[in-house]
């Protein structure tokens, strides 16, 4: 049986990923039902068509253009190189879908290049598997009543950050923080406000930190600032006006306005090889204590114990 063309449009007809070819100019000269299924566009209207201005134009997950991946089929016809990209288009109904693409040269009997082929499928599954990924992530990193940092992440950011201290004596502050009284606040109006008191106390501190600055829970009622760049004399003044901040915001809870302040303790890592995470948490750790010995709602630092 002889093969002809129409066996071969046939057999790609039946591919289950779209499939279209350009020639030169970009214009498509081919367009597979799985094309049609998939985008919603039929062979007649996108025959002829530049395939990356005009039917199959790429964007992100925001549906903002994507300007660096228009020309990736130019640019295999120009240097004929097969390439790989996602990137959503819109479909002919009005949504964006997701696809991943491949892109090969066509070559002609004298192996010159007369256009492209890409091959698209559906990127769905891909994409929301990747976002579960995501999540995921971010629930293992992220306090999920205050939205901060939690500890596991802290303590990355910590071991980070002393190794830019040991390596490069990049030294930076640590501020350890303790909400005062919070066992009475819990007995006095309950768990629920107790949690209030967090969100407020954390949204407060949020607003003070610059935004280089990394606040994080480390658990309970305990909140740990890394503040990077800073000297002693600078730490002091930004846990003093954190401490500030907290002292004059209420929380409000069924009517009654809840006051909460906070004690800190201030440390700077030293580049010392010996000086380790433990010590330097265990530093600040133990200055917040000594404001809380000494009254409470208070800053105490490695200057002024």
């Amino acid at each position: 049986m002889a093969i002809t063309k129409s066996y071969y449009k046939n057999l790609l007809n039946n591919l289950h990923d779209g499939m279209l070819c350009v020639d030169l100019d970009r214009k498509i000269t081919f367009w597979n039902k799985s094309a049609e299924h998939l985008t919603g566009f039929s062979e007649k209207e996108v025959l002829g068509k530049d395939a990356s201005e005009e039917v199959m134009v790429h964007f992100d997950e925001q549906g903002r253009r994507k300007k660096e991946t228009i020309c990736q089929l130019g640019q295999t016809m120009a240097d004929g190189k097969p390439r790989k990209t996602e990137f959503f288009f819109k479909h002919r109904q009005g949504h964006f879908m997701p696809v991943l693409a491949r892109i090969s040269p066509i070559k002609d009997s004298r192996q010159g290049i007369s256009g492209a082929v890409q091959v698209f499928s559906d990127n769905t599954s891909e994409i929301e598997t990747q976002r579960a990924i995501d999540q995921l992530e971010k629930q293992a990193l992220i306090d999920p009543l205050t939205g901060l940092a939690n500890r596991r992440y802290i303590d990355k950011v910590l071991d980070n950050k002393i190794d830019e201290t040991h390596r490069y004596g990049l030294r930076f502050g640590l501020l350890f923080i303790d909400i005062d009284h919070f066992k009475t606040i819990n007995d006095t109006y309950g768990h629920q406000a107790g949690d209030l008191v967090l969100q407020t106390v954390s949204n407060t501190m949020s607003n003070v930190i610059r935004s280089s600055d990394i606040l994080g829970r480390w658990g309970g009622e305990e909140f740990v600032v890394v503040v990077l760049n800073v000297q002693e004399k600078q730490l002091a003044a930004v846990a003093e006006k954190m401490r500030e901040s907290v002292a004059k915001t209420r929380t409000e809870y069924k009517g009654r306005q809840i006051e909460a302040t906070i004690s800190l303790g201030a440390a700077i890592s030293k580049q010392n090889r010996k000086d380790t995470k433990e010590d330097l948490l265990k530093r600040a750790d133990d200055l917040m204590y000594t404001s809380k010995l000494n009254g409470r709602n208070q800053v105490s630092t490695e200057l002024r114990k």
